[in-house]
């Protein structure tokens, strides 16, 4: 019988911790966003032809799902979307603030907090001001594209580090960082092909544009959370490095 040594145990309950408070805060956010996204797209419920829809099909932007004109805004639908963007973010934070990582690995980690907190900050300016949204719109989608690779670095950089982390952890982080840069240009962008492919005719963004992001958000949670109850079961295969 083998018996861990106390700060073991301890770094083992904060891990666990960081990775359930990351994966909850990222359901959550999928949840705001599913609602948020029904309530924007509730202008095409009478008629996917009507003018309205058709309008607001032309003037949807990718980050975050909202409309390029006030008109065509839902009530709260912005604000909603805005907020989920808020709480991914967050959840990244919190998962670096509770995770016992090499010191390296959070200095990294923190760059991208960084581009994500432009990103919250990007999106709740598009729901203050829709002027200083679509003047900037390019600077945005720069912006979640850097999120993504610098995510991409990040996951490369703990792996491969003079402290780099184990296989499961490594599988982990590849969940939550998939949703954490749900907002992403390229994961819109991926959002758009699929959802385009099924009408390829039609003009502006697909129907339902930000469901993707919606289950996105909440399976991501939903994933490290049970990625983490899994390890708990079977704690041996912590150990094993990303080498194998």
């Amino acid at each position: 019988m083998t018996i861990e040594p106390a700060r073991d145990v301890r770094r083992g309950t904060v891990g666990e911790t960081a990775w359930f408070v990351a994966g909850g805060l990222l359901i959550v956010a999928g949840l705001i966003a599913a609602v948020a996204v029904m309530r924007q797209w509730s202008l095409c419920g009478a008629s996917a032809q009507s003018q309205t829809c058709v309008t607001l099909k032309q003037t949807m932007n990718l980050l975050p799902i909202q409309a390029d004109t006030l008109a065509l805004r839902v009530p709260w639908a912005a604000p909603l979307a805005a907020l989920a963007l808020t709480l991914a973010t967050t959840a990244w934070i919190a998962f670096l603030l509770l995770c016992p990582l090499a010191r390296g690995i959070k200095i990294f980690g923190a760059g991208l907090a960084l581009t994500l907190v432009a990103m919250s900050i990007g999106g709740w300016l598009g729901v203050w001001s829709v002027e200083s949204w679509v003047a900037r719109g390019g600077f945005w989608i720069t912006l979640g594209t850097i999120s993504e690779f610098v995510a991409i670095g990040f996951l490369v950089y703990a792996t491969m580090s003079r402290q780099a982390v184990d296989l499961v952890t490594t599988q982990r982080l590849v969940v939550l960082l998939f949703g954490v840069t749900a907002f992403g240009t390229m994961h819109q962008s991926a959002e758009f092909i699929l959802l385009g492919l099924s009408n390829q005719a039609a003009t502006g963004v697909p129907r339902y544009l930000g469901v993707g992001t919606a289950l996105t958000l909440g399976l991501t949670g939903a994933g490290v959370i049970w990625m983490t109850l899994r390890a708990r079961k079977n704690p041996r295969s912590s150990a094993v490095s990303i080498a194998g």
